[in-house]
This record gives C-alpha cells, sequence and structure tokens, in this order.
C-alpha cells in the first residue's frame, strides 16, 4: 500500500465533522470543508461518501467481490493477477502510485472483476487509476464497493466516461471550456504555440491529473471528485491552464524557454510532474471559477458531438454532402457511421440496396453498438428486440465483417409454438446473411428459394 505524503501547505479537516454533515444531509457545507483540507482520517472521509451515496441502496459488494475473484481467477493467488487488465482498460495508462508489487497486482484483480460484473461498460480508462488511489487507503473489498458506486453512480453525480466516443469528446471539451471561462490564458497559449498544438496538448488533460500531478494533489483533487462528481476535475484542468500561463508569461521565464524548444505536448504534462505551489494554491484556482457548472460540461458536450457528427456527414473526396446517394439518406448516415466506423460509406449504401425497397423509405435508428452500450446480451435483446426489422452488422477479433438483416422482431424468440416450447427459429423469406469482401457485399439469400421439392420434404 502507498504513502501519501504531506502536502505543501495543505491543513488537514476534521473527518468526524464531515462524516456528521453528510449524515445531516449538508452537502454544501461538507464541499467547502474538503476544499480547505485533505481530511485527517482518509479512508474514514472516503467510506462515509461511499455510504451516504449508496445509503438507499445497499449492497454487500463485498461478497460479491470474492465470488467474482474466484469465477475470474479460479482462486486468489496474486501471482495469477500480476499486469492482467481488462478491455475496458487503458494498458499503456496503469500508475502505480508507489503501491508495491501486491498492491498493484489486487489493483488489476479490482479492475478485471468490475469490469465482469459490468459488461455494459466497453471502454474506462480512468477506472484502473481511480482503483489504484483508492487502493493506496482502502482494503480490496472497500475500493470493489466505491468503484461499483462509481461505475453506476446516483442520479445526480457522474464519475466515469464509459465509452470510446465519450472519452475521445471528454477530450476535446476541455478547449471551449476554456475559451469561455480562461479567455485570457488560453489566448495566451495559442499565441506562443499555435492554436492546433494547444488543442493538442489539452486532449490528454485528464492524464495531467491523473499521472502527471504528484500523488499530494492528486489525493486532494480526488477525495473532492468522490464526493462531487466531475465537475471536479475539469475545475481542475481549468486551473492547471490559468497556473501554467502565467508561467509562460513571466517574462525571459525558463519555461517560455523550454515551451519553445520542446512544444506546449512535451512541457505542460512536464509541469504537472514538477509543480511545487501549495496544494491549497491548486484547489482554490479550481474552485474560484465564476459560474461555471455542470450544465457547462454538458452544453459543451453535446456541441461536441454534434460537431463530431457533423463531420462524419462529409465525404472524404471534397467534403460534399452525402445526401444525394442512392436511397440512403445523409441524416441516416449520420445516426450510423458517427458511432461506428464498421462500414465505409460505399459499403453501407451497397448493403442498403439489398434491404427490401418498401424498408428504404424508412429513416434507420442505431439501437445497439458494443462501443457505446458494452458487450452483454441482455443489453443487446433490451434495446433491439422491439425493432422490426433490424440489421445486425457483426465484426470479428480477425477484422471479418458479416451479419444479417432480420424481417422479425428479436422478440419473437420468446413466443411460443403450439406444444409451448420458444421458437428454435424465426423470421421469413426475406431475412438474408451478408458478407463483406472488400467495398462488396456478398448476399446469402433464404434456402429455400433454391431447394428442390425433394430437399423440401427431407427426402
Amino acid at each position: 500500500m502507498g504513502v501519501s505524503e504531506s502536502p505543501p501547505g495543505g491543513e488537514r479537516t476534521d473527518t468526524k465533522l464531515f462524516s456528521s454533515l453528510l449524515e445531516q444531509g449538508r452537502l454544501k457545507e461538507a464541499k467547502q470543508l474538503l476544499r480547505k483540507g485533505l481530511p485527517d482520517d482518509v479512508p474514514g472521509a472516503w467510506k462515509a461518501i461511499l455510504d451516504m451515496r449508496t445509503r438507499d441502496s445497499p449492497v454487500d459488494t463485498a461478497s460479491i467481490y470474492w465470488d467474482t475473484v474466484d469465477t475470474c481467477f479460479g482462486g486468489r493467488d496474486l501471482e495469477d493477477c500480476v499486469d492482467r487488465t481488462p478491455g475496458c482498460t487503458d494498458s499503456t495508462h496503469t500508475p502505480s502510485y508507489s503501491l508495491d508489487k501486491n498492491s498493484r497486482a489486487q489493483v488489476c484483480r479490482l479492475v478485471t472483476c468490475l469490469a465482469y460484473n459490468s459488461p455494459d461498460v466497453p471502454y474506462c480508462p480512468l477506472l484502473f487509476p481511480a482503483a489504484a488511489v483508492l487502493r493506496t487507503h482502502l482494503s480490496e473489498e472497500d475500493c470493489f464497493g466505491v468503484l461499483c458506486m462509481m461505475v453506476d453512480p446516483p442520479k445526480d453525480v457522474l464519475y466515469f466516461t464509459q465509452s470510446k466516443r465519450s472519452w475521445d469528446i471528454a477530450g476535446k471539451v476541455l478547449k471551449p471550456l476554456a475559451e469561455r471561462f480562461m479567455k485570457k490564458h488560453i489566448s495566451t497559449l495559442d499565441r506562443v504555440c499555435g492554436r492546433d498544438l494547444v488543442e493538442q496538448a489539452l486532449s490528454g488533460w485528464l492524464w495531467w491529473i491523473f499521472e502527471d500531478l504528484p500523488f499530494c494533489y492528486l489525493e486532494r483533487i480526488f477525495t473532492s471528485f468522490l464526493l462531487e462528481g466531475h465537475k471536479v476535475l475539469y475545475r481542475t484542468g481549468l486551473a492547471i491552464i490559468k497556473i501554467f500561463s502565467k508561467q509562460t508569461s513571466k517574462s525571459g521565464g525558463q519555461l517560455a524557454s523550454d515551451l519553445a524548444a520542446g512544444g506546449i505536448c512535451k512541457e505542460l504534462p512536464k509541469f504537472c510532474r514538477i509543480l511545487d505551489i501549495p496544494v491549497n494554491e491548486l484547489i482554490e484556482a479550481a474552485f474560484k471559477i465564476q459560474r461555471f457548472s455542470k450544465a457547462d460540461i454538458v452544453k459543451s458536450t453535446l456541441k461536441i458531438e454534434m460537431e463530431l457528427k457533423s463531420r462524419l456527414s462529409f465525404k472524404e473526396d471534397g467534403g460534399r454532402r452525402r445526401s444525394n446517394c442512392e436511397m440512403l439518406s445523409s441524416d441516416a448516415v449520420e445516426e450510423i457511421i458517427a458511432v461506428s466506423d464498421t462500414l465505409s460509406y460505399k459499403q453501407l449504401t451497397k448493403l442498403w440496396s439489398l434491404i427490401p425497397e418498401r424498408m428504404t423509405m424508412v429513416m434507420p435508428k442505431l439501437v445497439y453498438s458494443s462501443n457505446d452500450h458494452g458487450t452483454s446480451i441482455k443489453t443487446f435483446y433490451n434495446r433491439s428486440e422491439n425493432y422490426e426489422p433490424t440489421i445486425l452488422l457483426i465484426k470479428s477479433t480477425a477484422g471479418d465483417v458479416f451479419g444479417a438483416y432480420c424481417s422479425t422482431a428479436w422478440n419473437v424468440r420468446n413466443e411460443q409454438d403450439e406444444r409451448g416450447l420458444r421458437q428454435r427459429y424465426f423470421g421469413t423469406g426475406e431475412t438474408f446473411l451478408f458478407k463483406v469482401n472488400g467495398e462488396n457485399i456478398e448476399k446469402f439469400s433464404w434456402v429455400g428459394e433454391h431447394q428442390d421439392p425433394d430437399e423440401k420434404s427431407g427426402r
């Protein structure tokens, strides 16, 4: 287990008072107390936040955790867990925060078990860092309880992005927020470094916090993050921009020289790693941003999302809108392609030409994507079973792309025949399979159309 450093210039707050405020529902006062300093009992404060967040839906996460450990690893030997991480994490970002070998293995075990119990979370890069921070103070069981709450939080708080698309969008959101709330400072960086390089540097802002800042800063930030949610991270990112910009603006400053030599993509993370201001100075800078709220994050996120969809609705060869190509409208293309890179536009329009003509007049809607909704078959059925018809598109781990046009709804599988048995097969003669070969789509129609009378009678 890691040992937290004493934060420079930081003070300790009373954990018993903090817990009492949470129990009384005095959340605003509890937030203000945390912003003044690190609790004198960090694990006690984190557990108090967990108790407050799960008060209405308590779950025995400890027994669930160890049952999952036995299922995933076949035992509790830590050697089986070393550097084993699930696909929903980013294997290039697995900080240890001075945890010893066994504690790091426990973090790997934690995130693997969390991923096993959350198949609807396809991509969550902050899961491993959060688990590692928690493990510096909490037992495995308690860490698992907190992580379960963070992945499935109450409605009034959000902690993690949980898909590749939402992660990419989060990386882009800090720049427009800085242009609104840190206009002077972001303008300085744009002028000195160039707008494109600044935008590129800011895309990795979450790693400034979880990988570059010394742990004494992260520990304070994470504690408020646990209580207040993701807006604390955005506030911290904006504060770092402000402090970095001020250092850059100092005439003759070493940072300005380093910036000219190495570029902002290199120097900004380096600046975070060697930051030596009092922790309270960073926290105060973050929470002094006026009129900043979760609504601002939501608004900027939606704007970025719409811009990305808009860009995807243009052709690469000249930027023409895809509105007049074959039978598939531009709105339909935006809906499908904006969340999936499995098919090119040409492949999609060729597939569209194979479905029954009457169905081409209907606006398609993407109802399920493993990138956004995870790999749970239950989730797939819940999201798609009431739609008719549907197109099922699959990409294998080997890169093969194939699928089916399903002419009847998936919920038909639950219907019973005259003997009370569930349907084994369902569909109509319009159902077909297909395989993608380069830019072409190979169609495999209903075999009944090609059987001779002897085959149909089973002779």
